[in-house]
């Protein structure tokens, strides 16, 4: 903010303050510092859709990740998790398992890169995915949903309509400044990602009810029969 240079003023004539005036960056130059206000960090500032899309990434991601083995063993798991977010288009067919299950592949590289700090890695992941998978924006609006965007046209392979979405939730984290947001679950013996949506990003396990609470009880247990403790005085 500069303040106008003051006006001359002769006798009788009315006082003119000076007015405050606001300098405008070129368009870009603090594009950065726009988009990372400082402020609530918590999912607050996502909307429904991108909010889906993380949460559909890393569902798809953790069908291989699971310590049970493949859950997305079969075409119709797919179409099961396609269903249950809403894509609306052509069915999957046989080739479609396989094909998402290599898009699920990149995913999950993308997430290890955001562990890792490596944003330029996963920048660079989630362009080529979107590019490979022939992404295309476009509103639609169906099954009653109000207007919202597809990543893909309706004709497009289910696995690539599916990877386009999920990779953009990536996206949005990543130019929300937000990508560290994402992280496996830090139980030993779970190897779930997890989009961490807590406002001072504390969350430390897929489920505080079954990973996070497995913990505290061993912990527990631990120093409950640390010969430490069984020392009288």
């Amino acid at each position: 903010m500069q303040a106008a240079p003051s006006v001359a003023i002769s006798t009788g004539r009315p006082v003119v303050r000076p007015l405050p005036v606001m300098t405008v960056l070129a368009y870009g130059t603090d594009m950065g510092t726009t988009l990372r206000v400082a402020g609530d960090r918590s999912q607050s500032h996502f909307d429904a859709d991108q909010l889906e899309a993380m949460t559909g990434c890393v569902e798809l991601i953790n069908t291989g990740r699971s310590t049970a083995g493949e859950t997305l063993a079969k075409l119709a798991d797919l179409q099961e998790m396609a269903d249950r977010y809403a894509f609306a288009g052509v069915q999957g067919k046989a080739a479609d398992l396989t094909r998402v299950r290599q898009h699920r592949a990149r995913l999950d590289s993308i997430v290890t890169s955001c562990e890792a700090g490596d944003e330029a890695a996963a920048i660079d992941q989630i362009n080529a995915l979107l590019l490979e998978t022939s992404a295309s924006p476009q509103i639609a609006a169906h099954d009653g949903r109000g207007p919202h965007l597809h990543l893909s046209r309706p004709t497009a392979p289910l696995a690539d309509r599916i990877a386009a979405h999920f990779a953009m939730g990536l996206a949005w984290l990543m130019v929300a400044g937000e990508a560290g947001r994402i992280r496996t679950c830090e139980s030993p013996v779970c190897r779930a990602a997890f989009v961490d949506f807590s406002k001072n990003r504390s969350r430390r396990y897929c489920d505080s009810r079954t990973c996070g609470n497995r913990l505290h009880v061993a912990a527990y247990r631990a120093r409950k029969h640390s010969p430490a403790l069984d020392q009288t005085g």
